[in-house]
């Protein structure tokens, strides 16, 4: 079942990717759950196990942070049309934006600023990213913001009391049965971790820190990325995501309504199509390939991992890799490769149905 896609990740490891866990489902149910190639090529050659962590990037946005802000705005304690300043101190050139414009990347902020490299008033990154100039009108247009989303952060711990790791654990990862799923797992000795990429200045590899310049220098723990997941930790994410809101316990995470409130484009018009949190197909480009139905959904994370669940069907495919053990200049195999992966699970489904196999 899904041959042709398991056999195009297959023909990638060791040219796109070192490795891949790759999962295929709808609901609750995956029909494929498959492991290939070495979680670490250099200077040892490790294997990929089950129980392999990957770093989710800006997966992590949505995993995590985008997560415990929906369940904040259906449990009431938070609104997407409060502005930020009801939750923050400063907010610096930025007193229009909302959670609205955070979650959906129109908040003006700028994609990136290397706050690891800078100094920063009172020692608080947040004054460095709301002093900076404005990309263009709040609301105006999509940027996507790592920025925005370190802010996002800034206003759950102000709203939940609590670091943006622990609200992910008490909020998401133990409500989903994700039993892995962290921040900073460089403390777990006993869970394989897949490497990123080699740090310049030490030559060590990146196995268990965070490879997000900005999220390591916050200290692993940051709104744009840092979580830590394994294949089984995104199955049981991706099936709640197919079934809209509900859980592998057959208990609500959150209400249909609420999701589906998530699912809304709130930027059709835009260079990109945006929900609350969740990336959209829309007639924008998108990384998911082509077919795809329209409005189906989900994020990806630089260092090579994916997930999209198809909006007709329910058909989700979650595709973890560490691409960027090869280099971070080394990714057109791999976006090539996650194009071909969600076309051609569309296409194998069909068939699958046709056949009568699903």
């Amino acid at each position: 079942m899904f041959e042709g896609a398991l056999q195009l990740i297959k023909n990638g490891i060791g040219t796109a990717v070192p490795c891949a866990a790759v999962a295929v489902g709808i609901g609750h149910k995956a029909f494929v759950r498959v492991f290939f190639g070495h979680r670490q090529t250099e200077p040892d050659v490790l294997n990929i196990t089950e129980d392999t962590l990957f770093d989710l990037a800006s997966l992590s946005k949505l995993v995590s942070t985008t997560m415990v802000a929906l369940k904040f705005i259906e449990k009431g304690m938070l609104s997407q049309n409060d502005n930020i300043g009801n939750f923050l101190d400063y907010t610096g050139s930025f007193s229009d934006c909302k959670i609205r414009h955070l979650l959906t990347h129109t908040s003006g902020l700028p994609a990136g600023i290397p706050l690891f490299d800078m100094q920063h008033k009172n020692g608080d990154v947040l004054y460095s990213i709301l002093d900076a100039d404005r990309c263009c009108k709040t609301g105006e247009e999509v940027i996507y913001s790592c920025m925005g989303y370190i802010v996002l952060q800034r206003v759950l711990e102000s709203v939940g009391k609590a670091s943006l790791d622990e609200l992910a654990q008490k909020y998401v990862f133990d409500l989903l049965g994700m039993k892995n799923a962290c921040y900073n797992p460089v403390s777990m000795d006993s869970m394989p971790i897949a490497a990123t990429e080699r740090y310049p200045d030490s030559g060590e590899w990146a196995t268990g820190h965070v490879h997000d310049e900005n999220a390591y220098f916050l200290g692993g723990v940051s709104g744009n990325a840092g979580v830590f997941a394994t294949l089984d930790d995104m199955i049981s994410f991706a099936g709640m995501c197919s079934a809209k809101g509900v859980a592998c316990n057959g208990e609500a995470f959150l209400s249909k309504e609420m999701f589906e409130l998530a699912l809304e484009n709130y930027t059709p018009d835009k260079r990109e199509s945006r929900g609350l949190g969740f990336q959209l197909k829309g007639n924008q480009d998108f990384p998911g390939g082509e077919l795809l139905s329209p409005g189906s959904y989900g994020h990806t994370g630089f260092t090579g991992t994916s997930l999209y669940v198809d909006r007709e069907t329910g058909l989700w495919g979650v595709l973890l890799t560490n691409a960027v053990h090869y280099g971070r200049e080394n990714r057109s195999g791999y976006l090539s490769l996650r194009r071909s992966f969600y076309d051609i699970i569309i296409t194998e489904y069909n068939q699958l149905c046709k056949e009568g196999r699903i």
